[in-house]
C-alpha cells in the first residue's frame, strides 16, 4: 500500500511502486543521469566534457598550456574540483594532439599516501599534525620529478613490440649526450617503478643511453683484493721455499701493480659513491632506494661525470631547482615545452583523513613564489575549502612569499542555479537515446507544466554545488516513483514533489555547511 500526501489530502493505492527503470524508459533515458557522486567514476561526465560544460571560471584556472601559470582553487567537497582536473587533463591531451612539437607534460599529483608515509613516518607519528611539518618543498619537487622520470622509464623499458617504446628509444638515442647523462642520473635518483623491477628497468635504459663504464669502482675494489691476494701468495711461496723463484717474483710484481693501479683509480670513486649513496637516501625521502642497486648504478657512471652532476644536500634548495631545470631541458628534447602539475585530493590520504592542520602542513611548502612562478611549469592546486580558511589566517610575510596575487586565486568555487541547471540538463541529454525525428529529452520535460525552468533554477541554486544538485534530482526521481504505481504510472513529476524534496535537501545542505551533517 502506498500513501501519497498532496495539499493535506491522503490517497491510498494498492500495488507496487513504479520502477525507476519504467520512468527512465518512458523518457528514453538509458540510465539515471544523477546517480554518480564522484567525477572519477562518472561515465556521463566523460561524455559531456567535450561539450564545454565547465565552471564559468575554468578558462582563468586553465590558462595557456604553452605558457602555463599557477592556479589556486578552494572548494567544498562536491563542488567539482576533481571534475575540473579531469577537464583540464582532457583539454591538455587535445592541445598535445594538435601541437606535437610544443606539448605540455601532464603530471597528476593526486596520490599522496606513499609520500606521506615516507616523509612523516609511522601512523603513530602521523597522529600529531606538527609532524607533518617535516614535509619540505624539496620533497614536493622530488615527487614531481619522480613521477615524470618514472613515466619516461616506464615507456622506454616496455618489453615486446611496443610502438611507443620503439619510438622513444630512437628519440633517446638521438638526444645530446648531456641530456642522456641527465636522464640516466635522474633515473638513479628518482625512478619509482610500480610494476617491473628497478634493476630490469635500469638494465634496459642504461643500454639505450650507453652509460656503462668498463672499470667501475666496485670492479676496482675486486681487482685490488685480487692483486693483494696474488702478492700474498708470492710472499708465502718465498717464505716457504726461501727462494725468490720466477713464480713468486711474477706473483708479487703483478699483484702489486694490479693492487696499486686499482687502488689509485678505484678507491677514491668507491668511497665517494658510498658518500653519494648515503646522501641520496637521506635527502630524497619520497623514493625507495635499494642500497645495493643504488651503489651499483652510481658505479656505472664515470667519476668525472658524477662530479659534474648536482647532488642533493641538506638545506641546498638550489640543487633541487637545478635538477628540475635538467628535467625541463630533457623533456624539451622529447617535444615538451612545458609541464602542468595538477594537484588534487590532498584530503584523502589515510594518514590525513581530512584534518585541516595536516593538509596545511602538507601543502603550504608549495606556496613559494619561486616554484609557483617557475618558467615552463604551471601548478594547478585544487584544494579543500578548509585550507582556504587556513590561508586567511596567514600573515603578510606569508603572502609576500607566496605572491598569490599572481596565482589566479579562486577563494571559493561557487555555482549559480543557472550553471547547475545547464550541467543537469546536459546530463539528461547525454543519456537520452537518440530517435530519428524526435528531440532529446531535457530536464524540464520530466516535470509537469506547472514547474517552470525558473522553479528548477531557483531550487538548484539552493543546492550550491554539483554533487548536491545531483543528490537533489536523484531524490526527486526516487520520491516520484514511490508515489506512483507500476500499474498506473505517472511520468510527469508534480511541483509538490519538487518543493518537498527541495525543502529537505536545502536543509541538508545548510546542515552540512554548518558541520551538523556528514553528507
Amino acid at each position: 500500500m502506498i500513501c501519497i500526501t498532496e495539499l493535506g489530502r491522503e490517497d491510498y493505492y494498492f500495488g507496487d511502486y513504479m520502477k525507476i527503470e519504467t520512468f527512465l524508459r518512458h523518457w528514453r533515458l538509458l540510465e539515471n543521469p544523477f546517480v554518480a557522486e564522484e567525477a572519477r567514476d562518472d561515465d556521463i561526465y566523460q561524455k559531456i566534457m567535450s561539450e564545454g560544460v565547465a565552471h564559468p571560471e575554468f578558462e582563468k584556472i586553465f590558462g595557456r598550456p604553452d605558457r602555463p601559470s599557477a592556479s589556486v582553487v578552494f572548494g567544498e567537497k562536491g563542488s567539482g574540483k576533481t571534475a575540473l582536473r579531469l577537464l583540464m587533463e582532457q583539454r591538455l591531451r587535445e592541445y598535445n594532439e594538435k601541437n606535437p612539437d610544443k606539448k605540455t607534460w601532464i603530471v597528476r599529483y593526486d596520490e599522496w599516501n606513499h609520500m606521506v608515509d615516507r616523509t612523516v613516518g609511522s601512523e603513530a607519528a602521523a597522529g600529531d599534525p606538527e609532524n607533518f611539518q617535516r614535509i619540505r618543498l624539496d620533497d614536493h619537487i622530488d615527487k614531481i620529478i619522480s613521477m615524470v622520470i618514472s613515466e619516461i622509464v616506464d615507456a622506454a623499458s616496455r618489453t615486446g613490440n611496443s610502438k611507443v617504446s620503439r619510438e622513444l628509444t630512437k628519440t633517446l638515442r638521438k638526444l645530446p649526450r648531456q641530456h642522456q647523462l641527465d636522464l640516466a642520473y635522474l633515473t638513479v635518483l628518482y625512478d619509482q617503478p610500480s610494476l617491473s623491477t628497478r634493476s630490469e628497468r635500469w638494465k634496459k635504459l642504461s643500454s639505450i643511453l650507453k652509460v656503462k663504464t668498463i672499470f667501475s669502482p666496485t670492479y676496482a675494489v675486486y681487482a685490488l683484493s685480487g692483486g693483494v691476494l696474488l702478492s700474498l701468495l708470492g710472499v708465502l711461496d718465498i717464505t716457504a721455499t726461501g727462494v725468490l723463484g720466477p713464480f713468486a717474483f711474477a706473483a708479487v710484481a703483478a699483484g702489486g701493480v694490479v693492487a696499486f693501479l686499482s687502488g689509485w683509480l678505484g678507491l677514491g670513486p668507491f668511497f665517494k659513491n658510498l658518500k653519494r649513496r648515503k646522501r641520496i637516501t637521506e635527502e630524497i625521502k619520497v623514493v625507495d632506494h635499494p642500497l645495493s642497486l643504488l651503489f651499483k648504478q652510481l658505479g656505472t657512471f664515470k667519476s668525472a661525470d658524477l662530479d659534474s652532476l648536482p647532488l642533493p644536500s641538506p638545506g641546498d634548495r638550489d640543487c633541487r631547482y637545478e635538477l628540475l631545470g635538467r628535467l625541463q631541458r630533457l623533456i624539451g628534447g622529447l617535444g615538451f615545452v612545458s609541464m602542468t602539475v595538477l594537484v588534487d585530493r590532498v584530503d584523502e590520504p589515510s594518514l590525513i583523513n581530512g584534518n585541516a592542520k595536516k593538509m596545511r602542513n602538507l601543502i603550504w611548502p608549495l606556496f613559494t613564489h619561486k616554484i609557483l612562478q617557475q618558467d615552463g611549469i604551471g601548478i594547478k592546486m585544487l584544494l579543500p575549502i578548509e585550507l582556504g580558511y587556513e590561508l586567511r589566517r596567514e600573515d603578510a610575510d606569508f603572502f609576500m612569499g607566496a605572491r598569490l596575487d599572481k596565482g589566479n586565486l579562486i577563494e571559493r568555487l561557487e555555482w549559480t542555479g543557472v550553471n547547475l541547471f545547464d550541467i543537469c540538463n546536459h546530463r539528461v541529454e547525454a543519456v537520452c537515446e537518440a530517435v530519428e525525428g524526435q528531440e532529446l529529452t531535457r530536464l524540464k520535460d520530466l516535470f509537469e507544466d506547472k514547474v517552470s525552468v525558473q522553479d528548477l533554477v531557483d531550487a538548484l541554486d539552493q543546492m550550491k554545488q554539483p554533487r548536491d544538485a545531483f543528490k537533489f534530482l536523484y531524490e526527486i526521481i526516487m520520491q516520484h516513483c514511490k508515489g506512483s504505481t507500476d500499474a498506473e504510472p505517472e511520468f510527469y513529476i508534480p511541483k509538490l514533489t519538487l518543493e518537498q524534496v527541495r525543502r529537505h535537501q536545502a536543509q541538508r545542505v545548510q546542515d552540512l555547511s554548518r558541520g551538523y551533517s556528514a553528507a
